[in-house]
């Protein structure tokens, strides 16, 4: 492995449960996936995937709170089973502390690096202030809407400094104008901490706006079935024609499954 690289691999990753009547329930078979991220450049890399195909369980798996059947991901060319805070899962639901307000959620992510009190106020109101929260300290997650709670998600899992961050469908629900000054930060964040994301959703619209690779996942079983790579000029150059390109490629890629997605 190159060290300008980092690697993460899904290698043969399952995941199966017994239902109520004692049947066998596959959510994930046989999952292979390679991401080759470099170091002084965050990329973006989205699964997309019909719903209920399985993409909320495996990036549980990669983040490792959650243990699969079988197979193995690998970081840095080494297993990863247990969270050592190099791989941040935010869920579709932000998990920002309802009882705790702004400054207090971003506090907790930072205590973990266990700096002195005058570091840790400073990297808080970065945060705070490169997330939009600035004058929103004392604010509480539930007086507010999703997006306002995933930017606190977003300053704490920022706040423990990961390699990865993974976002589980964290758009879904949310209004148009929300989602563009969202994707506008992510962008911002991938740009200024060179972060790398893994964005697992079923919008087909969203992964060709932010994506610099996708990968194709179809269900039953769920496996990966392509990946489209989108360089920089095309990513930076974005017409119509383009984006419609794009569309058609990932659509004819899933054939029948097409219908479950969101293509707008």
């Amino acid at each position: 492995m190159s060290e300008s690289n980092l690697i993460l691999e899904v290698r043969n990753i399952s995941k199966s449960f017994h239902g109520l009547a004692g049947s066998k329930i596959i959510v994930l078979d046989g999952i292979n996936l390679k991401i080759d991220f470099e170091n002084n450049k965050g990329k973006i890399n989205t699964i997309v995937s019909p719903p209920k195909s399985g993409k909320s369980t495996l990036l549980k798996i990669i983040s490792a709170i959650e243990m699969p059947t079988a197979g193995d991901v690998i970081l840095y060319g080494n297993k990863y089973s247990n969270p050592d805070g190099s791989i941040a899962l935010i869920p579709e639901k932000a998990s920002s502390f309802p009882w705790m307000n702004v400054k207090q959620n971003v506090e907790f992510g930072l205590n973990i690096k266990n700096y002195i009190p005058e570091i840790l106020r400073k990297k808080r109101e970065e945060l705070i202030s490169f997330v939009g929260l600035e004058g929103y300290e004392e604010h509480f997650p539930h007086e507010k809407d999703s997006g306002f709670r995933f930017r606190i998600s977003l300053a704490r899992a920022l706040a423990v400094e990961p390699k990865i961050i993974l976002l589980d469908n964290p758009f879904h629900n949310l209004g148009k104008e929300t989602k563009t000054e969202l994707y506008s930060l992510i962008e911002k964040v991938k740009n200024q901490y060179k972060m790398n994301f893994i964005l697992a959703t079923a919008n087909v619209n969203e992964s060709i706006l932010l994506s610099d690779n996708i990968f194709l996942m179809k269900k039953n079983p769920s496996e990966i079935v392509r990946e489209i790579h989108i360089d920089d000029q095309t990513k930076n150059n974005l017409d119509a024609d383009k984006y419609n390109s794009l569309k058609s490629e990932i659509e004819k890629s899933f054939g029948k499954h097409e219908e479950f997605f969101n293509l707008s």
